[in-house]
């Protein structure tokens, strides 16, 4: 298990090991993929996987971020869905 830490202007620091309990600290079920604040998110159109990976190469220490969960991944699952409504995958802005 890792953890995910942006500073409290939402900037990126990184993403680390989880070996110890950390105060004030949130836990989701599923993916966790930092997203550039700059980019207009999602665009139309990313429905796969691998799109939603490409996004997160431009981030870097120290950039501000939006965190999308992800949800309901597999190998198999070919496409995400917003809404949750009947499809494999699920996608939510935190």
């Amino acid at each position: 298990m890792h953890y995910l830490e942006l500073d409290a202007e939402g900037r990126f620091v990184g993403v680390f090991p989880l070996e110890q309990e950390i105060a004030n600290t949130e836990f989701y079920d599923g993916t966790l993929l930092p997203v550039p604040a700059t980019m207009d998110f999602p665009p139309a159109g990313m429905q796969s996987l691998s799109e939603w990976l490409a996004v997160t190469d431009p981030v870097t220490e120290s950039s501000f971020v939006h965190i999308y969960r992800l949800t309901g991944i597999s190998p198999s699952t070919p496409e995400f869905g917003t809404d949750n409504g009947g499809r494999d995958c699920h996608i939510q802005r935190l």
